[in-house]
Formats: C-alpha cells, sequence, structure tokens
C-alpha cells in the first residue's frame, strides 16, 4: 500500500467521526511508554505507515499507523495535502506496541511569544488584528498557538473544535469562541477584585475550591492548584491569594515548553 493511500484510507475514516471523536489526554504524556505522544515528527517511510516521533525532547517513539487508525490535519488549508512531513506537530493517542488510535498533526510552530500587558485591556477584534500578522484577516494555527495559546498537547484539539468549517484557520467568529476558552484572556475581562466578589457566593471573604472553580477552569487540575494558591494552607482562599492566582495567569510574559503542556 502505498504512503499516500494509507493516510487517505485512515483521514477518511476519521473525518466521519471529527464531530464526535476525541482525544482524551492522559496526565502522563512524557514517558517513554506513555499512552500519548507529543512532539515533532522526524521521519515517516515511504509507505506512510511508519513515524518516528521526538516526544518534548526526551523520547523517540516509534509509532505505526494502519487502516483503522483515525488520523487528523489541524491548521492546514482545506485543499492542501494530507501527507504527513518531517517537522510537523504530533499529538497521538497509542497503545505500548506503538500502533496508532488516533494521531493529529499541525504545522511547525515556534517558541510562545507575549505581545504584552496591551492585550489584557484589548478587544477581541483588536487582539485579532495583532495576532493576524500576515494579514490574511483570519488567525492560522502557528499565530494562535504563538500568541494566544501555547500548548502541543490540548491546543490541536481546541483549535480544529473551534475551527467549525474546517479551513485550517480562524475567522474572526471562531476567534472569539477559541478565546472565550484561553484563561489569560477569561480572567482579564475583570479586576481580581470584581472576580473575588463574583465567587464569594456564601459572602465570608474568602474562597472555598467549590468558589475558586468559577475562577480556575482547569478540570481535574484544579486541586492542586488551589493548594499552590493557597500560600498560608488555611484551606480557603484569601483575596490576596486569589489575585496572586489571576495575575500569575494574566500576566505570564513567558514561558517555555516544558511548562506548557
Amino acid at each position: 500500500m502505498t504512503h499516500q493511500s494509507i493516510f487517505t484510507m485512515a483521514f477518511l475514516a476519521s473525518t466521519v467521526l471529527v464531530s464526535t471523536s476525541n482525544v482524551q489526554a492522559k496526565p502522563n504524556s512524557k514517558g517513554p511508554d506513555s499512552p500519548v505522544v507529543v512532539g515533532t515528527l522526524t521521519s515517516v517511510d515511504s509507505s506512510g505507515s511508519k513515524l518516528d516521533v521526538q516526544q518534548s525532547g526526551e523520547h523517540l517513539r516509534k509509532l505505526y499507523v494502519n487502516a483503522t487508525s483515525k488520523v487528523y490535519f489541524v491548521g492546514f488549508p482545506a485543499k492542501s495535502k494530507r501527507e504527513p512531513q518531517v517537522g510537523f506537530g504530533v499529538k497521538a493517542s497509542c497503545g505500548k506496541d506503538g500502533q496508532i488510535k488516533t494521531i493529529t498533526f499541525t504545522p511547525p510552530i515556534g517558541e510562545p511569544s507575549s505581545i504584552g500587558e496591551q492585550r489584557l485591556t484589548m478587544t477581541e477584534q483588536e487582539l485579532f488584528n495583532k495576532v493576524d500578522k500576515d494579514g490574511s484577516k483570519s488567525i492560522s494555527y502557528p499565530e494562535f498557538s504563538t500568541y494566544i495559546y501555547f500548548s502541543p498537547k490540548h491546543g490541536p484539539d481546541s483549535f480544529r473544535k473551534t475551527d467549525q468549517d474546517s479551513d485550517g484557520v480562524l475567522n474572526a467568529t471562531e476567534f472569539k469562541k477559541a478565546l472565550s476558552g484561553v484563561s489569560w484572556w477569561k480572567l482579564s475581562r475583570m479586576t481580581p477584585g470584581e472576580w473575588f466578589v463574583q465567587a464569594d457566593e456564601n459572602k465570608d471573604d474568602t474562597l472555598s475550591i467549590k468558589e475558586f472553580a468559577s475562577i480556575c477552569t482547569s478540570g481535574n487540575h484544579i486541586d492542586n492548584i488551589f493548594k499552590r494558591a493557597d500560600e498560608d494552607t488555611s484551606g480557603s482562599l484569601s483575596e490576596g491569594e486569589t489575585e496572586a492566582y489571576i495575575r500569575s495567569v494574566t500576566h505570564e510574559e513567558k514561558k517555555s515548553r516544558k511548562k506548557r503542556k
């Protein structure tokens, strides 16, 4: 079977499920045998069935595509060639034998870059115009990843869900929806004091973890985030601790790849 036919078969099979199937990333995506692989494609054989992926700069993973693998290409123009190339970003779910269950390819992206604190007071349209570096009137996957939300692990799924017309970029409406799921953008829409007052449902001047959940949307990680924010280990957050947490999200200038998984 040829390189192109394998990926055509897998891609066609996956597109039927694109609106209902999602990769649920497991916590461990760093080990040499982890079921979730996040990294960069370093080689692909002539048949298109054998892939080498450099996993987060740590482990070289050998993965295998078959006819049952679900294959997604996220952030590529609709009419572009659907074949993997060295340098593409990869997120894959696989068995211990390296057989791929689901794999997503994305265009290469560089290191994250900050627009600066001006982003915190921008309107959605102002931010759209700022991030649209190529003047295409749309936001590409590399542009969104570089300036808005850098996450090789979660970014591909988030972008794919938001790109509703599957044209590989975000228009103004799609960009607005994507922003609503970005923590720093959400928290910049009000002052830390306003967030605290809104979250403090019982008006006891502290936030329980349940109340904190209306501010922190990190799902399964909320327990650990709450504990780190609770500097005096009181079991609740003061207004000062809440403000410190919010500023840690909204005012981050740069993060390394290693920290943004």
